[in-house]
C-alpha cells in the first residue's frame, strides 16, 4: 500500500505531462500523424484515426488521475498505452530504426528512438503502477498538500528537463565538433 499524499504526488505529475503530451498532438496533429506513420506498424488506412485517439486518451487520462474516484483506472490506462509506446519504440529500435522522430512531444522536444526512451517510458511506467496500488486510508493535512504540489511540479520540471536535453543532445554535438 502507498501513502495517499504520495499516491497523489505522482498522479498529478503524470496528469501534467499526459496533459502536455496530449495537447501538444492535439495542437498539430498532421505532424503526429507524421510521426504515428513513421513507426510502420499499423495499417495506413487506421494510422489518422490512431493518432487522433492516442492524444484524446492521453489528455482524458491526465484529468482523470486527479480524482481519487478514477485515478485508479485512469493509472492502469496510461501503463497501457505505454506499453503500446514502449513496444512501438522496441520494435523500431530492433529494426534499426533510430532516426525517426518519437511523436512523444512538440517540435521542442523531437528525438530520434533510443534506449533513453525505453528507460523513460519504463520509470513513467513505474510511477503509474505506483498510482494504480491501494493507498493508505489516512486523512491529509495541509503539508502533505504541500507537499504534492511543490514534489509534482519538481518532477514536472526535472522531465521537461531531461527531456529538452536529450532533445538537444544531437545539436549539442554538432556544436561541440566545431
Amino acid at each position: 500500500m502507498i501513502d495517499p499524499a504520495i499516491s497523489a504526488l505522482l498522479a498529478y505529475a503524470l496528469a501534467a505531462i499526459f496533459a502536455w503530451s496530449g495537447a501538444t498532438k492535439l495542437r498539430d496533429l498532421e505532424i503526429f500523424a507524421g510521426a504515428v506513420a513513421n513507426y510502420r506498424l499499423i495499417p495506413r488506412a487506421f494510422e489518422k484515426a490512431f493518432a487522433r485517439a492516442v492524444p484524446v486518451a492521453e489528455c482524458t487520462c491526465g484529468a482523470a488521475l486527479l480524482f481519487p474516484s478514477t485515478r485508479t483506472r485512469a493509472a492502469v490506462a496510461l501503463l497501457f498505452l505505454l506499453c503500446l509506446f514502449t513496444g512501438a519504440i522496441a520494435i523500431n529500435l530492433a529494426r534499426g530504426r533510430t532516426n525517426i522522430d518519437c511523436g512523444c512531444f512538440e517540435p521542442a522536444l523531437r528525438q530520434g528512438l533510443s534506449r533513453w526512451l525505453l528507460a523513460r517510458n519504463g520509470a513513467l511506467m513505474l510511477l503509474a503502477g505506483f498510482v494504480a496500488a491501494p493507498v493508505l486510508t489516512r486523512p491529509i493535512a495541509w503539508i502533505d498538500d504541500v507537499t504534492i504540489g511543490m514534489g509534482a511540479a519538481t518532477l514536472v520540471c526535472l522531465y521537461a528537463s531531461v527531456n529538452y536535453a536529450l532533445g538537444n543532445a544531437p545539436h549539442t554535438r554538432t556544436l561541440e565538433a566545431l
